[in-house]
């Protein structure tokens, strides 16, 4: 019996359709043509009608796009007119992002912090040819060591003293047929913006004129970068006689002068005038004696000791540098 059975159902012509394994329960009436979306939402949901967050999910899922619109049966019924109790989240991350961009674009306020100073370079000593190349003056033989390096306009009368600031041009050989040709120097940066000047007034009353220049100064640095709130830096270049010769220090304006005139004079005429001090050693003689330290430092450099004192003027620039960048 069990070889007739099997043979009978061989050879039947029309064998019924086989169910398939993975999916016995999907309905019979769902036609070829339809998105592997619809056979979901046939298995899942037969019967219930599809919630708006599910259309808007199916919708997207075919065309990646925009949110999709209302069905009929939603805009039939009375409720389709009311606010959704449930509206789709507003994205904000575009606003923030586009916010972000204009706000870092936007230039800080003016002066809110200002780390670049421009320098008014007072150097205090006595006047005069009697003077010159003195170890009291080694303040005034300092800036017009820089000044030179620097490539800076000769000393000339200004600010109550002698001034000397960045050349506007520059000559350079082009050759033996052109000769020499004056070019426009490149525009100094505000930290390289330094006025050497020079005091006229004997060592022990020169901070009347220190004060003068320095507010003259200041106006003329603030109408030149057109603003009212531009800070400028006041930096006093003197000798220093407890010190090494050539041994650079800085220090505040208002620290102990320890006997020293200049810097006496200078402290009481700027008052509560925030300013710095490059002092410059001249070494000191052996003895403390009033007259003996006179003569001393009003005694003319030997060579060796001049050429100390502008061997130390790598240093004093590199001083300026910091006083001028906020460092100091």
């Amino acid at each position: 019996m069990a070889i007739a059975t099997t043979r009978a159902h061989v050879g039947s012509p029309t064998p019924a359709p086989p169910i398939p394994a993975a999916d016995p329960e999907i309905p019979q009436t769902l036609t070829a043509d339809h998105s592997d979306a619809d056979f979901a939402i046939a298995f899942t949901r037969p019967t219930v009608p599809l919630s708006r967050k599910e259309k808007r999910h199916n919708k997207k899922q075919r065309h990646d796009s925009a949110l999709p619109t209302p069905s009929d049966t939603d805009t039939d019924s009375p409720a389709s007119n009311k606010p959704s109790s449930n509206p789709p989240q507003k994205s904000h991350h575009f606003k923030s992002d586009r916010t972000a961009s204009i706000l870092s674009s936007m230039p800080l306020a003016k002066n809110a912090v200002q780390t670049a100073y421009p320098l008014l370079v007072c150097s205090i000593g006595n006047p005069g040819s009697v003077y010159a190349n003195t170890l009291h003056s080694a303040g005034h033989i300092l800036t017009s060591y820089l000044s030179s390096r620097k490539n800076y306009k000769p000393f000339t009368k200004g600010l109550s003293g002698q001034v000397s600031v960045p050349a506007t041009s520059t000559t350079s050989f082009v050759g033996i047929m052109q000769g020499f040709r004056r070019t426009e120097a490149e525009p100094v940066t505000v930290d390289q913006d330094w006025t050497m000047w020079q005091s006229t007034s004997l060592m022990n009353v020169s901070g009347r004129g220190v004060s003068r220049a320095y507010t003259e100064w200041l106006k003329e640095v603030r109408r030149k970068y057109g603003d009212a709130k531009i800070e400028g830096r006041l930096v006093v270049v003197h000798d220093e006689l407890e010190s090494a010769l050539g041994k650079v220090t800085i220090k505040d304006g208002g620290a102990s002068a320890k006997g020293h005139n200049g810097l006496k004079s200078c402290q009481a005429s700027l008052g509560k005038t925030k300013w710095w001090r490059v002092g410059v050693g001249i070494g000191r003689p052996d003895s403390r004696e009033p007259d003996v330290v006179a003569k001393y430092v009003l005694s003319k450099m030997s060579s060796r000791e001049r050429d100390a004192l502008e061997n130390s003027a790598v240093h004093v620039f590199k001083s300026l540098e910091e006083i001028a960048a906020g460092r100091k």
